[in-house]
C-alpha cells in the first residue's frame, strides 16, 4: 500500500537527517572540550566521534547492494555505540565542562521531538 504508515514513518525528513548526522559532531565537541580540561576517557570518545562523523559525511558508493546494506548497518551500530559510550562516559566520569554535555543532551531531546513529529505525521497521513 503506497503511502502506508510504515513507509511514511521510515521516510526521514531533512531535519531528522541533519540531527542524526550532526550528533557525532556534537559528541566530538564534548570530547574535545573535556580533553582540553584533561578529563579521563575523552580521547577515545573524541576519536570515535570524529571517525564516525567522517564516515557519515563522506559519500561512499558501493557496487553491490550487500556492501551498501553492510555500510548502513555499520553506520547504525556505530551511531548507537557512540551514543551509548557517551552516556556511559557521562554517567561514570561526571566530566566537565558540563555545558557541552548539556548540548549533547539538548541534541538528543531534539531528536526525540523530531521522532515524535515523524510518528504524528505518519499517523495523520496514512489514513
Amino acid at each position: 500500500m503506497p503511502g502506508g504508515f510504515l513507509d511514511l514513518l521510515l521516510t526521514p525528513s531533512p531535519i531528522m537527517r541533519w540531527l542524526l548526522l550532526t550528533l557525532p559532531m556534537t559528541i566530538a565537541l564534548s570530547g574535545l572540550f573535556g580533553l582540553a580540561e584533561r578529563e579521563t576517557g575523552n580521547r577515545r570518545l573524541s576519536l570515535w566521534a570524529i571517525a564516525l562523523t567522517v564516515w557519515l559525511f563522506v559519500p561512499l558508493t558501493f557496487v553491490t547492494p550487500e556492501l551498501a546494506q553492510l555500510s548502513g548497518a555499520l553506520s547504525i551500530l556505530g551511531w548507537l555505540g557512540l551514543v551509548g559510550y557517551w552516556a556511559r562516559h557521562v554517567w561514570v566520569n561526571r566530566p566537565t565542562p558540563v555545558w557541552v554535555h548539556a548540548l549533547v543532551i539538548t541534541h538528543l531531546m531534539a531528536l526525540a521531538v523530531a521522532c515524535g513529529v515523524a510518528l504524528i505525521r505518519a499517523w495523520a497521513h496514512s489514513s
